[in-house]
């Protein structure tokens, strides 16, 4: 299985500044803000050659909550981990009931995200 590093998520408590910054001192292109499922603003920072930032707001926590891979076969990727003791937090599913996403948990507790590729 390959996988591929797509982006890393950055929980910021100034969503338009941290654009701004991204934006002024990398040449980022910012995608429009978009409501997170749990509520938070968030957007995307497309910088040339790099993964993207996709950036959340948060009144709370700051720092990296996640960083994402893509692979062509996530139920395949989904019974690899499981097979090597993985904890897989959270699955999403396409209205098929394909599975698109999902959510394992490292040894610090950060999040990784394994998708299929956009």
């Amino acid at each position: 299985m390959e996988y591929k590093l797509e982006h890393v998520a950055i929980l910021c408590q100034d969503l338009k500044a941290s654009i701004a910054f991204y934006e002024k001192l990398f040449g980022g292109k910012a995608t429009p803000i978009r409501k997170g499922s749990a509520g938070y603003d968030f957007c995307f920072i497309n910088i040339d050659g790099a993964a993207a930032i996709q950036l959340m707001e948060s009144n709370g926590k700051l720092g990296v909550h996640h960083y994402g891979f893509v692979a062509d076969d996530v139920e395949q990727a989904a019974q690899d981990f499981r097979q090597k003791g993985a904890k897989i937090i959270r699955e999403n599913r396409d209205a098929k009931g394909k599975l698109t996403t999902i959510f394992l948990e490292d040894p610090n507790g950060l999040e990784i995200e394994v998708r299929l590729p956009r």
